[in-house]
């Protein structure tokens, strides 16, 4: 590549992208960079709000009446990056229902909708958010560069 560069070889087609990367004609949206970025902002959030917020809130006497609050927006973010992160995936290409990764986050969307259902009961709701930090950290762990959908050109 450092070499292309230096014979002035640098032509767009030397650049090969991705199948779930979207790129426009004026040189655009790369898809799959910006599912990566909403994957992150999700369990990054949550994984700071569930085990580093939450237990400094716990020290100083606000958990549970005022670090639950913490924890409700958090998750609410989580839903909405997994719904764009559908969404996105979807425009790209087509969802292959039976990827892992993908179901993965939506068992990750369903819990994170029975938390907002188990509102009085706060240990419940912490069982759900290490529960959904754990799937998270599988669903990390399982496809670090492929977010969703896997690319149909390399297999």
């Amino acid at each position: 590549m450092i070499g292309h560069i230096i014979a002035g070889k640098v032509r767009p087609s030397n650049f090969r992208l991705g199948y779930a990367d979207l790129v426009t004609r004026d040189g655009g949206v790369m898809v799959r960079h910006y599912l990566i970025l909403l994957r992150t902002f999700w369990l990054g959030g949550l994984w700071a709000s569930v085990y580093l917020v939450r237990p400094l809130l716990e020290h100083r006497g606000f958990f549970p009446q005022h670090g639950m609050e913490v924890l409700h927006v958090m998750d609410g973010l989580g839903l909405v990056c997994g719904a764009i992160m559908l969404l996105l995936a979807r425009f790209s290409q087509p969802l292959q229902w039976r990827e892992t990764p993908l179901q993965i986050m939506l068992v990750m969307m369903v819990l994170s909708l029975m938390y907002f259902a188990l509102m009085p009961w706060w240990k419940l709701q912490m069982m759900m958010l290490h529960t959904i930090s754990l799937l998270g950290l599988i669903w990390l762990m399982m496809a670090p560069a492929q977010v969703l959908v896997r690319d149909r050109r390399h297999g």
